[in-house]
């Protein structure tokens, strides 16, 4: 591989991902995910010059997954082309902005957000650790999930709740996917300039995580998620919006603590906890067209929901002029698509059925799935390596 290069590696909860792109490249040269980690069934999938590979990691954790991935990119002779590490942080409290080249204070503030993203910055810490091991004079870049959301107001960011929470406890909304947000604004962002149509977005990233991002001018002015990931749509097997004092009421007739009971929210609901059968969006969906109806309450909640919060935010931005979905359940189902978009037809949006339907085969990377009469609707496929790597290049220019 030649050029300048960087690294980047994402690392989730039980997952890491991982790719190398060149400069100015739009796709990378090398890419790959160890995930079920912490599992008997962990294992290593990667792609390099066009080859696929794969390796069984049995209960590793993310220090041997990275220790792998790293000599695997060694001994093919990638490392020596890498200029720098770009690392997704998920959380980086009130300071993080942007991007920013690692120091000993930026990977204090990465542990001191430990108690906001538990499951999630140790991970990152391990791949930067990891990094540090194999290679320490290469210079390593943070980019938080949370800092596309810094730019807030204050009536967006700001609870109501005791100005000393707020200033002594460090309480409102943080919103997270912002790496994928900021991509989205980015592309969608273009897509309008060439249509000379105000920059007015709202970003439907949905996933196991779903969260919804107003982006007013390429910047982030509202979005679902708050303090934690807990906060917003109904996902997977979290429960989005929720009363706070239905709490205290659990907590006393299950008889179990908020600790448990923040886990039940966490892990238990959403999608799987309505449905009765399954987080997976293809399963609740193929369980609704069975006649079950619990699935089928699941998925129209998933879309009433999510219609819901996208309607609101003509409030932030005065206009909606393109809706977006991304991340797993945004780009493939299009019944989830049609549904949300059947809600909102009175601001103006509807689908083309057959583009919106389209086969594997047929679909682009980025594609319209707007009526002749709409306004516009994409699917733009969730790109947080791509981003980190460029945000990557771009804090070597301070260097």
């Amino acid at each position: 591989m030649s050029g300048n290069a960087v690294l980047v590696i994402n690392g989730g909860s039980s997952s890491v991902k991982f790719a190398v792109f060149r400069e100015n490249a739009a796709q990378p040269d090398c890419y790959g995910q160890a995930s079920g980690l912490g599992t008997a069934q962990a294992s290593l999938t990667y792609t390099l010059n066009d080859n696929e590979h794969s390796d069984t990691l049995p209960s590793a954790n993310h220090h041997c997954a990275l220790e792998k991935i790293l000599a695997g990119l060694d001994q093919a002779g990638v490392l020596q082309s890498i200029q720098a590490v770009g690392h997704r942080v998920v959380h980086g409290g009130h300071q993080a902005t942007q991007a920013v080249v690692l120091s000993p204070d930026t990977r204090q503030r990465i542990e001191d957000n430990i108690e906001f993203a538990p499951l999630h910055n140790p991970a990152n810490l391990a791949g930067i650790e990891a990094c540090e091991k194999q290679s320490p004079a290469l210079p390593q870049v943070a980019v938080f999930d949370t800092a596309f959301h810094s730019t807030l107001p204050a009536i967006a960011h700001t609870y109501a709740v005791p100005v000393s929470w707020r200033q002594q406890l460090g309480v409102r909304r943080f919103g997270f996917h912002g790496i994928n947000h900021h991509y989205i604004a980015e592309t969608a962002g273009r897509i309008l300039r060439a249509e000379n149509l105000p920059s007015r977005i709202v970003s439907a990233h949905l996933g196991n995580g779903c969260s919804v991002c107003a982006i007013k001018d390429g910047k982030s002015v509202d979005t679902s998620m708050g303090f934690t990931p807990l906060e917003g749509l109904v996902m997977g097997s979290r429960c989005g919006d929720l009363d706070p004092g239905l709490a205290e009421y659990l907590c006393a007739k299950l008889d179990v603590n908020i600790e448990t009971l923040t886990r039940q929210l966490n892990r238990d609901s959403g999608l799987l906890g309505v449905s009765g059968s399954s987080s997976d969006m293809r399963k609740v969906l193929q369980a609704s067209a069975e006649g079950q109806t619990d699935a089928t309450l699941a998925v129209e909640l998933f879309c009433y929901r999510l219609a819901k919060y996208i309607a609101s935010y003509l409030v932030p931005l005065g206009s909606i002029e393109m809706i977006v979905f991304s991340a797993g359940i945004g780009e493939h189902s299009a019944h989830i698509r049609q549904r949300t978009v059947q809600w909102l037809s009175a601001l103006g949006f509807a689908l083309d059925d057959t583009a919106n339907h389209a086969s594997p085969a047929k679909q682009q990377s980025i594609r319209n799935i707007s009526a002749a009469h709409s306004r516009p609707v994409y699917v733009i496929p969730a790109n947080e390596e791509w981003m980190i790597a460029q945000l990557t290049f771009q804090q070597l220019l301070s260097l």
